[in-house]
């Protein structure tokens, strides 16, 4: 009224009660001349936020209106009035008894003089009713609001920022959600946390209410504390607001509603941690007892946690990496997301990893709903989503041998970063060479590597330039094989031709020499053991050693190899991570092998570009295990994953590319047509 009614000339007696009852909330003005208060003294209809006003006849009240007024003071203050007004017509007062005002100072009452016309106030109440008309429909508005941003779950953690992105907007305010132990619990702006910084350290209210002569530029701040039971505890939560502008009192009010909503929110969030760790704790122990191999005692642990999550005989085990992001959020979502389906642990040593146990249940064939593979293909659509985490799977382990598991997914998610999608799968054997019984391989490949290993026309090192070159030059394109042997692609092109001579093989133009030459130097880089027996390099010169055998043709040396179904199972899961990729890389590498590696004539066949090949087969090979940065690769390296090994996979699944024996060439060049 003071601000927006200059026309009343109305103005604290006492300049000191400016701050003080600035903000008084005013419901109705009530007019009495000084003839009339001895009627006014016990008039019911003063009430709560009466502001009551008495035009006097003088600027120098006399005593009697003195005592009058002292006793107007006591009854207005008894019934709770906003205060009262001294009006003196086309004057100032003059003076006014300091024990009446001490009167008025002692009950609280806000004491005000006006030198207006009595007629400037006769349409005083009408625009309180209109005020107080706008005042309830904008909390209407405010409070519909507020609810609309009412979270479906309280402990949603996105609850209070939404709050305080709302508060910030209706109040033109930067609000910042504090607790001294959990840090920032909400903020908006963005730059509200470095504008209350000094408030919430403080503790520190400004008014709330623009104090006669305030500067231009003036903040206001509010402090609520959000956990009204336990005020300056360790983990109470506040709400601090800050404005240019005073908060009035619908302000005042929005404030006080928005902090309980948000106290809930807190509160609901706190249960729904407490709740949520002491499963975490128990699925911790857990996991380290499977780890020891105590696999009766973590089963009692679990007990009521979910047990038939340890009813199993195997189950993989998962490593998250979840980088440089923060892994409660990770976590939390993985224990939400697979709370029925795997245990989910932190991992204590390490505080980016997340533990994920997977039980792999026997298929019941009347149940069609039954999945294996869901906790892994949420999984997998996690890291897809969620950039920098990293992946890393076991293959199925007993479950009194999951520390083995742990090690296999370890060793995975160390690897996952070389790969396109951030998996990798730990523990399969990676090469095929060690699946075939070994002194049938070894015959096969020593027959049909002897020109180079037994019978070297060659002189000083060029046979192990050679050998060397091999593994390289023969699973990729010149370019590339140059690329990462560090040489000219004419210089690949020079060895290729060399070492295809010396074997009568095409190793430029056959993609079934290439991939049967490269097994053979597996085989041969392998230890010469079979079922424990050293039978030594030259055989037959111990005599404990078994006989020299026939050296098999392909055929027949793969139909050994597919005798118990290992080659089969290891072609399946080799071959999983490109299955499982939409773009069907399967057939680009089954096309790219069949047209000798060329990715121009792949992409004829397929009709598509030779970019998009060229991504695919990279993707692949990466996917696979391929290093497109080997350097040097020697006849006994036995981990090296190459082309022949995808290949292999293919021809054994699916018959795609068709491998036969190879047939010597006198000179090592295709037959002519």
């Amino acid at each position: 009224m003071i601000n927006d009614s200059p026309r009343l000339r109305l103005r604290f007696l006492q300049p000191g009660h400016g701050p003080r009852f600035g903000t008084t909330r005013v419901t109705e003005v009530v007019v009495r001349p000084v003839s009339d208060l001895p009627h006014a003294l016990t008039d019911s209809s003063i009430e709560n936020g009466t502001l009551f006003l008495v035009p006097l006849d003088s600027p120098q009240p006399s005593r009697a209106t003195d005592r009058t007024i002292e006793h107007l003071i006591r009854l207005l203050a008894r019934r709770k009035a906003a205060g009262l007004v001294l009006g003196t017509h086309g004057h100032s007062l003059q003076t006014f008894p300091e024990t009446t005002l001490a009167v008025a100072n002692s009950l609280g009452l806000p004491l005000l003089t006006t030198s207006a016309d009595t007629a400037a106030w006769a349409r005083v109440n009408e625009e309180l009713r209109l005020r107080r008309a706008e005042f309830a429909e904008r909390q209407v508005g405010h409070l519909d609001g507020l609810l609309n941003r009412l979270p479906t779950r309280l402990a949603d953690p996105t609850a209070m920022r939404r709050i305080a992105d709302w508060l910030s907007v209706a109040l033109d305010a930067e609000v910042l959600v504090t607790s001294a132990r959990r840090g920032v619990l909400a903020a908006a702006p963005d730059s509200a946390p470095a504008a209350l910084a000094h408030a919430v350290i403080t503790g520190t209210h400004t008014a709330t209410a623009p104090a006669p002569g305030a500067p231009a530029g003036t903040m206001h701040t509010r402090i609520v504390s959000l956990s009204p039971g336990s005020p300056g505890a360790d983990d109470e939560a506040r709400l601090a607001i800050t404005s240019p502008n005073a908060f009035d009192t619908a302000a005042a009010a929005l404030i006080q509603h928005a902090a309980k909503l948000l106290g809930l929110c807190d509160q609901a969030r706190r249960e729904h941690q407490a709740k949520a760790e002491t499963p975490r704790s128990v699925r911790h122990a857990a996991f380290q007892l499977l780890m020891r191999g105590e696999t009766v005692l973590a089963q009692v642990v679990y007990t009521g946690a979910a047990q038939a999550l340890l009813d199993t005989d195997t189950a993989r085990v998962f490593v998250v990496d979840t980088g440089p992001q923060d892994r409660e959020a990770t976590l939390r979502w993985c224990e939400t997301t697979l709370a029925e389906q795997a245990l989910v642990a932190p991992c204590p040593g390490k505080p980016k990893h997340i533990l994920v146990l997977d039980p792999v249940t026997p298929v019941n064939p009347l149940d069609p709903t039954h999945d294996n593979d869901r906790v892994e293909t949420v999984l997998r659509d996690m890291i897809a989503a969620r950039q920098g985490h990293l992946l890393g799977q076991s293959r199925p382990h007993r479950l009194p041998e999951i520390a083995n598991g742990y090690r296999e997914a370890l060793t995975a998610v160390a690897d996952a970063a070389m790969t396109p999608h951030r998996i990798s799968l730990g523990g399969s054997e990676t090469k095929f060479a060690p699946l075939l019984p070994r002194r049938e391989a070894r015959a096969w490949a020593a027959d049909l590597m002897a020109p180079l290993l037994d019978a070297f026309p060659g002189r000083g090192d060029e046979q192990k330039m050679l050998l060397e070159t091999l593994p390289t030059a023969l699973s990729f394109k010149a370019t590339e094989a140059a690329g990462g042997l560090g040489v000219h692609r004419n210089t690949v092109t020079q060895r290729l031709n060399r070492a295809g001579k010396i074997l009568s093989l095409d190793l430029r133009g056959s993609a079934n020499d290439r991939i049967l030459v490269l097994l053979a130097l597996d085989i041969l880089a392998l230890p010469n053991t079979d079922d424990g027996t050293d039978s030594g390099m030259a055989e037959g010169t111990d005599d404990n050693a078994p006989p020299p055998i026939a050296a098999p043709d392909f055929a027949a040396l793969m139909m050994r190899g597919a005798a118990d179904g290992a080659v089969k199972s290891w072609a399946q899961e080799r071959l999983r991570p490109v299955q499982a990729d939409q773009r069907d890389l399967v057939e680009t590498l089954c096309v790219w092998l069949e047209h000798n590696l060329s990715t121009k004539q792949a992409a004829r066949a397929l009709a598509l570009s030779e970019a998009t090949i060229r991504n695919h087969t990279r993707d692949a090979a990466a996917l696979l295990g391929m290093d497109f940065s080997t350097k040097m690769v020697g006849v006994h390296d036995t981990d090296v994953v190459t082309v022949a090994d995808i290949a292999l996979a293919l021809h054994v699944l699916l018959g795609r590319p068709a491998l036969t024996q190879p047939i010597r060439h006198g000179n090592g060049n295709p037959p002519a047509g």
